[in-house]
């Protein structure tokens, strides 16, 4: 409210405080001696008010002066801080500054993962946000992110580290701008020859993300951000679908299963994405009942249940399941993953076993341009992911 009220006084050109009092005055018959000593406000206090001279300003008498001349509250701060003192409005600017800020974002978290320090200034908060999300006032990230991506249906997470996360994806998503019409059949014919990709460790997903961002779907991976549980998302930008993977419990099999859940969500989900213009994996989404059949399409995708069948039992012999592993397309990493997955659902914990065949996250991440929060700008580096999803024929 205080925000919306400054910005009008900047423009104000109605009349003056004085001007509506005098007249006001007039059409009572009263005087100025008279309305200071039925109101109870000192001729210094008054003029004060009037003429903008005071330092502070005294509110219980700018109210009364306010229900005398019968001017809503808003309108009678309107006029009162239209041209005052500079430093009266900095000062309340800063204060109004400081509380949505602290309101909007985990200022220790966002410490943590260096997308601010210890020691930046209101200032420095300040354009370090406009900055990252390319907006012109902080309460844009507010009024402007909020009109896109939340309906009356769907309100803003009370999670600041998650309302985060959602508004910065979807920014990443408006830069990159992927100028290729999504193609459901394309993606329908696409998806059974992604399956031999997981096999190349360093640059596998990386060409599976290009395919996509060529007909028409962008997916940029991302680190897991903290306070949120988020292993993927799909979002619907520009009429288009858009898909987030994160490094949730860094395992390179659990990757690949978060494409393969999203992009059936792409296929089957998109009507109801639509209507709420992104959906979370990993976190409570009432409006998406899709969560098992997407799992069950990723895993029989993968790695199906008559082949764990089949290798469930010699799975402690790594010759042979590697061998089995390239007769499927995949690397061993997914079979291993699967077992550990299906065996939880029967309360064993294999959770632990077989780590050494997980490929490190970080060969996996390095030839991809990482959607991350400690970059300057994403528009700056959504010409980049762009650049590295960008094939030309």
């Amino acid at each position: 409210m205080i925000y919306s009220i400054l910005k009008k006084s900047f423009s104000y050109s109605g009349p003056s405080l004085e001007e509506l009092l005098l007249s006001k005055l007039e059409k009572s018959g009263l005087n100025k001696t008279q309305f200071e000593k039925f109101a109870g406000i000192e001729r210094k206090s008054l003029d004060a008010i009037l003429n903008k001279t005071s330092k502070q300003t005294d509110v219980n008498k700018l109210i009364k002066l306010g229900e005398f001349l019968e001017i809503s509250l808003e309108d009678l701060l309107i006029m009162h801080f239209h041209e005052r003192p500079q430093e009266e409005i900095k000062e309340l600017q800063d204060s109004m500054d400081v509380t949505f800020i602290n309101k909007f974002f985990d200022l220790k978290t966002l410490i943590g993962l260096g997308y601010i320090t210890r020691n930046d200034t209101l200032e420095n908060i300040k354009t370090r946000i406009c900055n990252f999300f390319g907006i012109n006032s902080i309460y844009n990230y507010d009024l402007e992110l909020n009109e896109a991506l939340y309906s009356k249906s769907r309100k803003s997470f009370s999670n600041k580290m998650k309302d985060f996360w959602i508004k910065s994806s979807y920014r990443y998503f408006q830069s990159i701008n992927n100028p290729n019409n999504y193609n459901r059949n394309s993606l329908v014919d696409l998806i059974p020859k992604i399956k031999p990709y997981t096999k190349n460790v360093e640059s596998g997903l990386k060409t599976v993300f290009q395919a996509l961002y060529n007909i028409g779907i962008t997916v940029v991976f991302q680190p897991l951000l903290p306070k949120t549980q988020i292993r993927g998302a799909t979002f619907i930008v520009d009429n288009k679908p858009c898909i987030v993977i994160t490094d949730f419990n860094k395992n390179y099999a659990t990757i690949w299963f978060a494409l393969i859940h999203e992009l059936h969500h792409v296929l089957f989900d998109l009507e109801i994405i639509e209507k709420t213009c992104y959906h979370l994996t990993g976190e409570p989404d009432l409006f998406l009942i899709q969560e098992d059949k997407a799992n069950e399409f990723a895993s029989e995708y993968l790695f199906s249940s008559e082949k764990m069948r089949y290798i469930d039992k010699l799975i402690h012999n790594k010759l042979i399941v590697a061998k089995f592993a390239n007769e499927c397309q995949i690397h061993p990493s997914i079979i291993y993953s699967q077992f550990q997955w299906r065996q939880s659902e029967m309360g064993n914990d294999y959770w632990g076993a077989f780590k050494e065949h997980f490929p490190n996250i970080s060969n996996v991440t390095k030839n991809l341009n990482v959607a991350n929060w400690d970059v300057k700008s994403i528009d700056q580096t959504a010409i980049k992911i762009r650049e590295l999803l960008t094939v030309s024929i």
